[in-house]
């Protein structure tokens, strides 16, 4: 009798894989009115893993928002190098322009977690790739003190990302370094009010993998620039959040990074987000 092939159902699945990544997505009210829905959004095909991907472009939006070219992909997949599981999810954009006062030849986010198949809970996770290619503001070259290294790496003794000492001061000193700035506006000093303890206490980091930003007109404070007449733009924002687990599952960590999110104010009205992509992953209780 011939083998059958036996597809597994979620129940009985060790890891879950679950990723996502979209080019842009928009709600704009001036000059034009107008909701973009997630462009080339791709989700990983089943909980079992597998690939997807998706090209996006050209795309233009009259003289207010285009690209040229785009794609996403997602993957999930067991660990080459051993008893792992790898999740991928890559979000691309080639020349970006919004107005003629946000441009860039290329963006690019990426996000790869490798969890492990044991009874340890907490995933390593990797930004290598992504970066930005001839970011310019208002024709202004921006030089970017990025930094796909700021997790460090992965605690030891399968320690929580949000319990160990080291992980925790990196997730928050961005955040505390914009607090100490002169003059720093209102919004500000609003937006950046999170510290360590609340990072801890509520199991999410609000963080970037831009340290800084130089040449850029307008104030920046770390790795957001204000500009006059236009609004602000933040660079390359990262969000992590853990949910602790439960009687069937480990502990989930969600990495979701965008590289560009507008807030618009003056020659345009409204919010951008460009190249986004999120794994989030997770693990049966007994392994994997």
């Amino acid at each position: 009798m011939a083998a059958r092939n036996i597809v597994p159902v979620a129940s009985q699945l060790k890891h879950e894989y679950d990723a996502e990544a979209f080019v842009l997505k928009a709600e704009l009210k001036q000059p034009v009115s107008d909701d973009i829905a997630p462009q080339a959004l791709v989700t990983v095909p089943k909980p079992e893993g597998g690939y997807n991907f998706q090209e996006a472009g050209p795309f233009r939006l009259k003289g207010v928002l285009s690209y040229k070219y785009g794609y996403t992909q997602v993957a999930g997949h067991p660990s080459s190098k051993g008893k792992a599981f790898t999740t991928l999810a890559t979000s691309v954009l080639e020349d970006l322009n919004v107005l003629d006062v946000v441009t860039a030849d290329r963006v690019v986010a990426q996000i790869s977690t490798e969890h492990p198949e044991s009874k340890e809970q907490v995933p390593s996770v990797t930004f290598l790739g992504t970066r930005f290619v001839n970011l310019r503001i208002g024709g202004h070259k921006v030089e970017i003190n990025q930094d796909i290294h700021v997790l460090g790496t992965k605690p030891k003794k399968d320690v929580s990302y949000f319990e160990d000492s080291g992980a925790l001061t990196r997730m928050s000193r961005q955040f505390e370094h914009i607090r100490k700035m002169k003059n720093l506006p209102e919004w500000a000093e609003e937006e950046f009010a999170r510290d360590k303890s609340a990072t801890k206490k509520e199991n999410k980091a609000q963080l970037s993998l831009v340290n800084s930003v130089n040449g850029a007109p307008g104030a920046t404070y770390g790795h957001v620039i204000d500009v006059p007449h236009f609004g602000k733009i933040y660079l390359a924002e990262l969000t992590i959040e853990r949910k602790p687990s439960d009687r069937d599952y480990k502990e989930q960590y969600i990495f979701h990074l965008d590289m560009i999110r507008l807030d618009m104010g003056c020659i345009g009205t409204g919010t951008t987000t460009m190249a986004s992509s999120k794994t989030n992953g997770k693990g049966k209780g007994s392994g994997g």
